[in-house]
């Protein structure tokens, strides 16, 4: 590329060396490079390609807006914290239940283990021991102080049998006995029958 003083030349134009610092400090002033217009033309191109993407930006999120525009906000807020509450409800009421189902396993163990066979007896039991509010406590699989209340239960002859429940025992017990048993030989060499004793609350 030529300056201006090789132009100057070409056209047959000499200045002076004071005069020529004059127009080159000029031209400088008022004029730039094809390089330096170059530079200009790139940074333009930039600024231009950076506004039609976020002009694009800009139209997709006033698409979105206009997807949206009609969305009730506090009725979706709403719905969401029912389903919220239903989904907690759920799984409280499964543990619940898992619980419920641990406390009566439980519970059918220790009268098998106690011999209190009533079913009338065993529902009521259940009931108060399982009890929320006036029940016994629950705590790693078991019943705290289970032993004593039912100890004290006995005591207030609250494990009476009805007449009908000692007929259907009497016919139990009659049934029974027409079952053969087997015997093991005894210390004495006599083959008499093994009893296992069970404690009864009736």
């Amino acid at each position: 590329m030529k300056n201006i003083e090789q132009i100057l030349k070409e056209f047959g134009v000499e200045v002076d060396e004071a005069t020529l610092a004059n127009i080159n400090k000029a031209v400088a002033d008022n004029y730039r490079t094809v390089t330096d217009y170059g530079k200009q033309v790139s940074k333009y191109n930039a600024l231009v390609t950076e506004k039609a993407s976020i002009e694009t930006q800009l139209a997709d999120a006033n698409a979105l807006v206009d997807k949206f525009k009609d969305v009730d906000v506090e009725g979706l807020k709403a719905e969401v914290a029912d389903y919220k509450k239903r989904a907690e409800d759920a799984e409280a009421n499964a543990a619940a239940q898992i619980r419920e189902r641990d406390q009566r396993d439980y519970l059918k163990a220790e009268f098998d283990k106690l011999g209190i066979t009533s079913p009338r007896i065993r529902k009521s039991l259940m009931a108060d021991i399982m009890d929320e509010k006036d029940g016994l406590k629950w705590k790693d699989g078991a019943f705290y102080g289970l032993s004593d209340y039912l100890a004290a239960e006995n005591e207030k002859d609250h494990f009476y049998t009805t007449e009908e429940e000692q007929e259907e025992g009497k016919e139990q017990e009659e049934s029974t006995k027409k079952v053969p048993t087997f015997t093991t030989p005894s210390k004495d060499g006599t083959d008499a029958p093994k009893k296992k004793e069970i404690k009864r609350f009736f």
